[in-house]
């Protein structure tokens, strides 16, 4: 099951989560996992905004920004930080393009093979 944070602010409560769709929102943003260290004044904003696309389509960037500006445990150290386990839910979605299907109904698995 995909990992889901939900944060409330100002006694509203945001769904935060990636699918596909949003983790390639944000890559054709400019987001690049690898880069989160080196670049996280790019990176982190991007990252951020990502996970409330899902459930937030409308959102605007400015009440993105404030949440984050006010939002405790965002530290980068340690892997239970905001930013960490926000970059693992990236990271999880990423990793569904390439993983085996687990669906053992053979009417509804892709097989394929090389033809020569």
């Amino acid at each position: 099951m995909a990992t889901t944070i939900k944060v409330t602010y100002k006694k509203v409560d945001y769904i935060l989560e990636y699918n596909r769709r949003t983790a390639s929102q944000i890559e054709s943003q400019g987001f690049v996992l690898s880069e989160l260290a080196d670049k996280p004044n790019v990176m982190v904003p991007l990252l951020v905004e990502g996970a409330f696309y899902m459930h937030h389509r409308g959102i605007k960037r400015k009440l993105v920004e404030e949440i984050y500006d006010h939002l405790t445990g965002k530290t980068p150290e340690g892997e239970d930080s905001f930013i960490a386990v926000l970059a693992s839910m990236y990271a999880d979605t990423i990793n569904t393009l390439t993983a085996d299907n687990k669906d053992t109904d053979e009417g509804n698995v892709a097989t394929w093979s090389v033809i020569q």
